[in-house]
């Protein structure tokens, strides 16, 4: 039986008497006796070796405070599907450094389809917001504005393009009332769900975007802008372009781009449009992009004629 007499047990002592099982059946009672880490450490093999592939969700309710020994890898392993065992282990870990297990707890009970309330999402408010890309789109839609202030650019970025949709316009409101610099700090790691009129804005208030941060832009976003415009976007951090023009989206958006307008820029960018050159289909010469040679004006309408001729019926 667990009782207060274990807390004088030595590690040793405690490896020899006490089995999983028991535990697993008085997990309340472990709960109840102020047994040192070392002791807790103990029981946690114990636990381990019962249920090496996982713990099941009927020992998992009852955890209780022993779940502050519990690691995100052995929660990974867990099969979560019911609310009331969200709730019961973030009633216990709340004001405990214990973000990383929450986050991980979300993502095991989300990843088996389970729906958080939003109550539970009130509550998940109160903990570091590791766990935001593991929630839905419509669950996000109901995410404090008090989170969108606190998450960081590396809690956002697992996020999808549909999670950024939505979380995107939240923190554009969260920080409407900002301005100038402290606004684009604040909005900076949600930029990956702005529109192409939300960078023409930005490009209008001399935000000084780094590179890192455009490489995280909507590609479908970033294409449509001017060179004028990426120039005013990127500011003192424009030279950093040259190292990105290999990659998406800098590489598609210099497809797009006048080659003499690149050239105005200094910056040795090439792959534009040259001048005088004719481009019949701008997702065709993209695809040929990777290697091929763009056609001029003369071999471009030579190989449309003799398309042509191919297709008259003799």
């Amino acid at each position: 039986m667990v009782d207060e007499n274990l807390v004088f047990y030595e590690e040793w002592e405690l490896e020899a008497c006490v089995d999983g099982a028991l535990l697993e059946a008085q997990m309340d009672r472990v709960n109840m006796v102020p047994f040192t880490y070392q002791q807790l450490d103990v029981f946690k093999r114990k636990l381990d070796q019962l249920y090496p592939q996982g713990y099941p969700e009927s020992l998992i309710q009852h955890l209780g405070y022993f779940f502050f020994e519990i690691t995100p890898e052995d929660i990974h392993k867990w099969n979560v599907t019911s609310l009331e065992t969200v709730k019961s282990l973030l009633k216990v870990s709340k004001g405990h450094k214990v973000d990383a297990q929450v986050a991980a707890l979300i993502a095991r009970y989300v990843a088996g389809g389970g729906q958080l309330d939003k109550a539970t999402l009130d509550v998940l408010a109160t903990f570091s917001p590791t766990y935001l890309c593991v929630l839905s789109p419509e669950q996000l839609g109901s995410v404090q504005h008090s989170v969108i202030w606190v998450a960081r650019a590396q809690d956002l970025d697992a996020c999808h393009p549909p999670q950024m949709d939505v979380l995107y316009p939240k923190a554009r409101t969260a920080f409407q009332n900002l301005s100038g610099s402290e606004y684009f700090l604040r909005i900076k790691p949600y930029l990956g769900g702005a529109r192409t009129e939300d960078l023409r804005a930005l490009s209008r208030q001399n935000v000084s975007m780094d590179t890192a941060t455009f490489k995280t832009l909507r590609r479908e976003a970033v294409l449509p802008l001017t060179v004028a415009e990426v120039q005013n976007l990127l500011g003192a951090n424009l030279a950093g372009l040259k190292a990105e023009q290999g990659n998406s989206p800098v590489r598609d958006w210099i497809l797009r781009q006048r080659q003499d307008d690149l050239d105005r820029l200094g910056l040795g960018l090439r792959g534009g449009i040259p001048n005088g050159y004719l481009v019949m289909d701008l997702s065709f010469r993209e695809a040929l992009s990777g290697g091929a040679r763009l056609l001029g004006p003369g071999p471009v309408f030579t190989a449309i004629l003799a398309l042509l001729l191919g297709l008259t019926p003799k």
